[in-house]
């Protein structure tokens, strides 16, 4: 028999020795997982003994970490805002600054009791159509996707969030996309990677993330202009632009939203200085 202390001890240095950076982390949080507990729990369980199907569970999973495998995907889950939710390789894994778009939002909604409609063009997961109608629990959303697998794994979060009544989702190519509806709130994360930038990427995200949701073309920009032309004809008056946008596109995107009627009221400055989110409203 092994013992949780035992186990970590042995994880830590097999993951270090495959160069994983957050290998205490990871490892704590796989075997939390394993043990149906949370990380803080294992402290005092250093000394309980794994079973022999506990003991092959997390060997396994520890061997598909040690070959960069994200952890989210090992897991199927990732925490984003106030929910957990479930992801695999069809859907790029939520990230902590995406969660900004919802809390720059939240800041100029003064009454969250109204009833808005949300669009959330390259819905992915779900997970800010679905977090934002959290937050809004008179809302109405819709998801849009050019992938099909992405779709699948977006209904599957409807489903467990119990929002298949509030959420409807819909396949379709952003440069041909046709919506007679208005909406009161637009979201996206669209692709925005230069194809130049995608080789530096690490080899996490490279080998297992959907390369179609990560490059947004030769510059990176190119979905924005789309983008910013369909919210011009698609938003109600006073109605709000959530972008997540990449490194050095800052002054590009505010150049086509002021040349499309839009100012920017919010924006997310990173520490290194890059502006990585945009809240903008129709003037």
């Amino acid at each position: 028999m092994i013992t949780v202390l035992e186990t970590l001890n042995k994880s830590y240095q097999d993951l270090i020795s495959h160069n994983i950076s957050t290998a205490k982390l990871d490892a704590e949080v796989i075997l939390a997982s394993v043990l149906k507990t949370n990380r803080i729990n294992l402290i005092t369980k250093q000394n309980t003994n794994l079973n022999i199907w506990q003991q092959n569970l997390y060997t396994s999973l520890i061997a598909r970490r040690k070959k960069n495998e994200p952890v989210a995907y090992i897991l199927n889950t990732k925490d984003f805002w106030n929910e957990s939710y479930y992801v695999d390789k069809r859907v790029l894994i939520p990230r902590p600054e995406t969660e900004v778009l919802i809390e720059m939002l939240l800041r100029k909604i003064k009454n969250k009791d109204k009833t808005f409609h949300i669009l959330d063009i390259g819905c992915g997961s779900g997970c800010l159509l679905i977090s934002s109608l959290k937050e809004l629990g008179k809302s109405f959303g819709l998801g849009v996707d050019i992938s099909s697998s992405a779709l699948q794994v977006a209904k599957i979060n409807i489903q467990n969030h119990n929002l298949d009544n509030r959420a409807k989702l819909l396949k379709a190519n952003l440069f041909t996309i046709k919506i007679r509806k208005k909406f009161n709130i637009i979201f996206s994360n669209p692709p925005y990677l230069a194809r130049s930038e995608y080789a530096n990427l690490s080899s996490d995200v490279k080998k297992y993330e959907p390369k179609k949701a990560l490059i947004g073309g030769a510059t990176g920009v190119e979905f924005y202009k789309t983008i910013i032309d369909f919210s011009k004809k698609s938003l109600k008056e006073n109605g709000f632009l959530a972008l997540e946008i990449g490194d050095g596109q800052y002054n590009e995107i505010v150049k086509i939203l002021t040349s499309h009627s839009f100012r920017e009221i919010d924006k997310l400055k990173l520490v290194n200085g890059e502006i990585r989110c945009i809240l903008a409203t129709k003037v």
